[in-house]
């Protein structure tokens, strides 16, 4: 596709988070994808999703591996100054889960007698809470995350007050582990690797998984400012074809043990992958990196974010927006359905 295309711009620097979902474009780096789409892409590991957002707002980076709620916060202005972002390309489906801490888990786990049975385990949960003698702590990566707001939609539904009975606070996702062994935090809710990583060393125990609690939802996009997008639309598209192919090599089972090798080189997640390599959480994360419905951008799921922001304060219920068009222009369905198809 490069060879018919001319590319405004073919040196790109792209930032990502240490997680599992930041696969497709260390797979896109280090198979070839981009050199094949005409692009020489570094690639700058970042330390939060903060660092993230503002790097790519200020142009010191290109794109990058995104929260999929990012875009839509940057571009409503939630987090600082509007900025006008957009994806064309949904990296995974899935991937989050609740830990707690270890002393929390094994209190809970001597209640509950089914764990399938997501009743059961929130009630039992929220009577420990109320018992306990003071609010546990519980993060999430992000105000502006699928994280938070499953999180919030978790103890709401279980009738657990996000106000009077926890204290959430925001963690990096690399910091998760520490804080929750030193006890500086009770739980959080985060990607992998950091919920297997608990388990394997027996850190904490599962509470619940994101797809237990939404179902299939779009969980990381590739994300960059509407400015970069419209001048440079070409390079856009060899970027989009680019990882797309990666997140499809990533997919394939055949790939696992090089993919769990090339996580583990140092610039990546390092040791953190080398432990995952033969792990099986309890419950399936259900994540994927392709397939029907995983890679183009979910509008509807745009709408839901939007009426999660609301329900957590973060809009005003008295703002008038024209939500369709909002996630409209920052999921970019149609671009996705243009360069790659149906």
């Amino acid at each position: 596709m490069s060879d018919s295309l001319t590319l405004e711009k073919t040196d790109l620097k792209l930032g990502f988070v240490a997680l599992l979902d930041c696969t497709p474009l260390v797979v896109a780096r280090e198979k070839g994808f981009f050199n094949k789409n005409g692009l020489n892409v570094i690639l700058s590991k970042e330390s939060s999703w903060a660092s993230i957002r503002d790097k790519v707002s200020f142009g010191l980076l290109d794109g990058a591996h995104m929260l999929a709620p990012m875009p839509l916060a940057a571009t409503l202005g939630l987090n600082g100054n509007a900025t006008p972002m957009m994806t064309a390309l949904s990296l995974s489906q899935n991937g989050t889960a609740i830990t707690l801490s270890q002393e929390l888990y094994m209190a809970l786990s001597d209640k509950i007698s089914d764990w399938d049975n997501s009743d059961e385990v929130g009630q039992q949960f929220k009577e420990l809470v109320q018992q306990s003698q003071r609010k546990p702590v519980i993060a999430t990566v992000y105000p502006y995350s699928n994280h938070h707001y499953q999180l919030r939609f978790w103890l709401n539904q279980n009738n657990i007050d996000t106000e009077d009975d926890v204290q959430l606070v925001a963690v990096p996702p690399t910091k998760m582990l520490e804080n929750l062994s030193t006890g500086l935090i009770d739980g959080y809710c985060v990607g992998e690797p950091w919920n297997s990583l608990a388990l394997l060393q027996q850190i904490g125990g599962l509470l619940s998984t994101g797809h237990k609690i939404w179902g299939s939802h779009m969980e990381k996009v590739l994300g960059v400012t509407q400015k970069w997008a419209d001048e440079n639309p070409n390079t856009h598209r060899a970027l989009i074809t680019a990882v797309y192919e990666a997140c499809l090599w990533a997919e394939d089972p055949a790939n696992k043990e090089e993919l769990m090798q090339l996580l583990a080189l140092p610039p990546y997640l390092d040791q953190a992958a080398e432990q995952l390599a033969a792990f099986e959480p309890p419950y399936s994360m259900e994540q994927h990196f392709a397939g029907d419905n995983v890679n183009c951008p979910d509008p509807d799921h745009g709408l839901f974010l939007i009426d999660q922001m609301k329900q957590c304060g973060q809009i005003s219920t008295e703002l008038v927006l024209d939500k369709d068009q909002i996630v409209r222009d920052v999921y970019r369905e149609d671009l996705y359905k243009e360069w790659i198809g149906d």
